[in-house]
């Protein structure tokens, strides 16, 4: 496929509105990641080292507060034994489903329950990605860990790894390209992607020609004279336009392709992922304005785009500190909704205005005064603004992620649009 093709296909959806979450029109629905009240943080010990490879994601409570399990765990722990480890509790109306189940406690709260094994907190974590409780009690206790792959039986070649441009986790090929399922006449017994057009944007993922079926995988011989692996009835494709791991530039470009995922993640109802063709997917508004974190100047930063988050601790010592009332009147902040929780990725945020505001991997969201629908001018815009109250402190977030601290007091920051 030519490089020419597929940006007329972005540029298309570039100027269209943000798309809705596909995963949760399927049939049936894709469940999320976590039900409300739990959320997924980044554990801090270790994170400097793991930073290039990605670091470990827990299961934590809506104040971000880390969750375990016990060995032999049977739903007693009471009296000093709650006071140490209290449980997690599911908040009022909240459903089971899935993986995630509710036990009922004698007086009368429901303790969340994730594959059986009742959820608790550990009262010695100080902070947001503290886990030390893990292997505590004799090695009885440990953190509940996002692995989204447990228990699922995949074929040779296939894995499943976060896709945050899908908006969740879904299968990959053996290079970590995402996997799209193929939603055409399923009332045809030897499913081909046909045309020219369709030829070169959509690549069969090969089975072995003696493939046997395995969980929800089977495989089917096509006309072509290919043996097509199938997930849950569904063919599986490549995108000719994916390049890397974590690339979906598929979603949306043909309505009967979807990334295969296997969970979503929660996404607050006013926000959806836009593709660009300047910045590729991003965060914006159902209304089309393009959502911002003000983030701080690194000198490892070599273009006017940040391509990750930075460091979820740093955005949470930020807080909504660096835009006060005078910097909203500019950067108006993304509001959270009265009974808004925090979940997934999201966090509610109170600010000094006692305005309720949304949080995405630990960063404050804003939009920008000056944008028109579809606009991204507030990207890669650069201030000087005063951090931390205390310019002798040897506290430097930056410095738990294995960034170059640039110290305290006045700071390079710049604004930039809020990748998935």
């Amino acid at each position: 496929m030519g490089a020419a093709y597929l940006a007329l296909l972005l540029a298309a959806r570039h100027y269209g509105s943000p798309q809705a979450d596909p995963a949760a029109a399927e049939d049936p629905p894709i469940p999320l990641a976590t039900p409300p009240g739990i959320t997924l943080q980044v554990r801090e010990s270790g994170i400097k080292a793991r930073v290039a490879t990605g670091a470990e994601v827990m299961y934590a409570d809506s104040l971000g507060r880390s969750l375990y399990t016990h060995d032999k765990d049977a739903a007693v722990c009471v009296g000093e034994c709650a006071a140490a480890w209290p449980a997690a509790l599911a908040p009022h109306g909240a459903k089971a489903y899935g993986d995630w189940s509710q036990l009922a406690r004698a007086d009368g709260t429901r303790q969340w329950v994730f594959r059986g094994a009742p959820l608790y907190r550990f009262a010695g974590d100080l902070g947001v990605g503290a886990a030390a409780g893990d292997g505590a009690g004799g090695g009885v206790w440990h953190v509940a860990v996002f692995h989204p792959a447990e228990g699922l039986i995949l074929p040779d070649g296939i894995s499943v790894r976060e896709i945050a441009d899908a908006g969740g986790t879904g299968l990959v090929d053996s290079a970590g390209l995402t996997l799209y399922a193929f939603d055409g006449n399923a009332a045809h017994p030897k499913p081909s992607c046909r045309g020219a057009d369709c030829a070169r944007l959509w690549i069969a993922l090969e089975a072995p020609e003696i493939a046997n079926p395995l969980g929800d995988f089977a495989s089917v011989a096509r006309d072509d004279g290919i043996t097509q692996w199938l997930y849950r009835g569904r063919p599986l494709y490549r995108f000719s336009g994916d390049v890397k791991p974590g690339d979906a530039n598929g979603v949306g470009v043909d309505p009967r392709f979807r990334a295969s995922l296997i969970l979503r993640f929660f996404m607050p109802a006013d926000v959806a992922i836009r593709r660009t063709v300047e910045l590729g997917a991003i965060l914006a508004t159902g209304r089309g304005a393009t959502l911002y974190q003000r983030d701080r100047v690194t000198l490892e930063e070599l273009h006017p785009f940040r391509t990750d988050h930075g460091s979820p601790a740093l955005g949470r010592a930020f807080g909504t500190a660096t835009c006060d009332v005078n910097c909203a009147k500019t950067w108006p902040p993304l509001a959270a909704p009265a009974d808004a929780i925090s979940t997934g990725y999201w966090d509610v945020v109170t600010r000094a205005d006692s305005g309720r505001q949304w949080a995405y991997k630990g960063f404050a969201l804003y939009t920008f005064a000056a944008d028109k629908p579809g606009d991204i001018r507030g990207n890669a815009t650069y201030t000087l603004a005063q951090i931390g109250a205390d310019p002798n402190s040897a506290e430097d977030p930056n410095a738990l992620v294995g960034g170059l601290g640039l110290g305290l007091g006045v700071s390079a920051m710049f604004w930039h649009a809020v990748v998935p």
